[in-house]
């Protein structure tokens, strides 16, 4: 019986313990930033009872800095392949790894840095479509 009891108590501690991933909403709007980003992978689900809808959005932000740091908003339903657009990502003042997407587009203040790097990164994705349509696919 005591057994059981501590085994209880050591479940119960475990599952109040764990912490639940903060939301958006858990912060103030003043908190952020806007930043640029891109998007490099947004899978359609594979539920057959489901549109194809991108669900996850993965994302680079700080994307001027050699090693561009990467996010994912999870549960979003976008209806087309998003897959290289340009994001708005909202990042914490305190801790730039906290951070949101915000919507599909450009922020108002990018920097020359970036703007290069969405120019290179707009360019490759115009060789890859004109080698799709030069292919036939």
């Amino acid at each position: 019986m005591k057994k059981n009891l501590a085994i209880l108590i050591i479940v119960c501690l475990f599952l109040t313990s764990c912490k639940e991933e903060k939301k958006y909403s858990d912060y103030k709007k003043d908190d952020f930033y806007e930043v640029q980003g891109i998007v490099t992978h947004a899978p359609p689900t594979d539920d057959p009872f489901d549109l194809s809808v991108a669900k996850d959005v993965h994302y680079e932000y700080f994307i001027n800095r050699e090693k561009p740091l990467k996010g994912i908003e999870e549960n979003l339903e976008i209806l087309e392949n998003v897959n290289g657009y340009p994001v708005v990502i909202l990042v914490h003042k305190d801790n730039e790894t906290i951070n949101f997407y915000s919507r599909i587009g450009l922020t108002e203040n990018l920097t020359m840095d970036e703007k290069k790097v969405l120019e290179k990164h707009f360019q490759e994705q115009m060789d890859l479509e004109k080698k799709k349509i030069n292919k036939g696919i």
